[in-house]
C-alpha cells in the first residue's frame, strides 16, 4: 500500500509536473497494413514507480557512487530498479524523477532478499540491486539515448527485432480507452515508438510504458507471456515516424 500512498501524494502535488509535460493525443489514421512488415510480439507493460522519501532507507546512487536523493525504502528501492524509472516525493513535497542508469556497480540492495525473488531462476534480480541512476531529462523518465518516454507511446524493444526509432502499429490498441496523466481519457490510435530498452526484454518481447498508471493499460494483448502473441506492422511512413521521433525528443 506504501507505493499507492506514494502516488496520491505525487498526484496531489504535481500540477507543475503535469503542466510541464507536452499535450498527447492519438488522432493518426489507421494504416493498410497488408503492405506493411508484420511482427508476432507478445507484450508487458512497466510504468514509473512512486516512492517517498524514508528517514531510514537507502538512496539512489549516481555512476561515482555519489548520492543524488534521500532515503527511500529497500522495497521502493528495488521496484523501482525493476521499472528503470523512480519518481521520489520528497519530505517538502516535491518531486523529482531518476532514470537508470547501468549496473556496473557494487550491489547496493539484496532485491532477491527484498522482493523474495529466487536469483537462480531469474538471475537479473541479482543486477537489479546493483542499479546506478542519473536525474532523468524527460517528465516521465528518459529511454535510448536522445529519448524520452511518452506514456502510452513508449516501448522498450530488443533492438535487433525492432530497431530503436521504429514505429509499431499494433491493431489491438487501436480504440482502447485510456487514462491520461492529467486524468483525462482518450481514445488510442494503435502506434508506439521504440525507444527504450531494457534487460530481459529480448526477442520478440515488448514492454509498454503506462507512465504513472501502476495497472495494465492493454489487458487485451499485454499478457505477460511469452505463449499470448500478437500480430504488430512496423510503420515506416515518413509523417508518422517523424511525429513520434518528435514526441519523444
Amino acid at each position: 500500500m506504501k507505493y499507492v500512498f506514494a502516488l496520491i501524494i505525487f498526484m496531489a502535488a504535481s500540477a507543475a509536473f503535469h503542466a510541464n509535460a507536452q499535450d498527447l493525443t492519438f488522432d493518426i489514421p489507421e494504416p493498410e497494413t497488408a503492405a506493411l512488415e508484420k511482427k508476432r510480439l507478445w507484450a508487458t507493460y512497466y510504468h514509473i514507480w512512486p516512492a517517498t522519501e524514508t528517514p531510514s532507507g537507502v538512496p539512489l546512487l549516481d555512476q561515482n557512487n555519489k548520492r543524488i536523493s534521500g532515503t527511500i525504502s529497500q522495497n521502493d528501492w528495488c521496484r523501482g530498479a525493476i521499472e528503470g524509472t523512480v519518481l521520489v516525493t520528497k519530505a517538502d513535497g516535491s518531486v523529482q524523477t531518476y532514470n537508470y542508469q547501468d549496473h556496473l556497480g557494487a550491489q547496493q540492495v539484496d532485491c532477491s532478499q527484498v522482493l523474495g525473488i529466487d536469483p537462480i531462476k531469474k538471475p537479473w534480480i541479482t543486477a537489479t540491486g546493483k542499479s546506478r541512476y542519473r536525474v532523468a531529462r524527460g517528465t516521465y523518465g528518459d529511454g535510448v539515448p536522445d529519448y524520452k518516454l511518452i506514456p502510452y507511446r513508449t516501448i522498450a524493444v530488443d533492438e535487433t527485432t525492432i530497431p530503436y526509432g521504429s514505429v509499431v502499429y499494433i491493431p489491438q490498441a487501436r480504440g482502447l480507452t485510456i487514462k491520461l496523466p492529467s486524468g483525462a481519457s482518450a481514445i488510442h490510435d494503435g502506434y508506439f515508438f521504440a525507444a527504450d530498452k531494457g534487460g530481459a526484454i529480448k526477442g520478440n518481447h515488448i514492454d509498454v510504458f503506462a507512465g504513472i498508471l501502476t495497472s495494465n493499460p492493454f489487458p487485451n494483448f499485454v499478457k505477460s507471456s511469452a505463449e499470448h502473441t500478437f500480430d504488430a506492422f512496423i510503420v515506416r511512413d515518413v509523417n508518422i515516424v517523424d511525429q513520434l521521433t518528435a514526441l519523444h525528443q
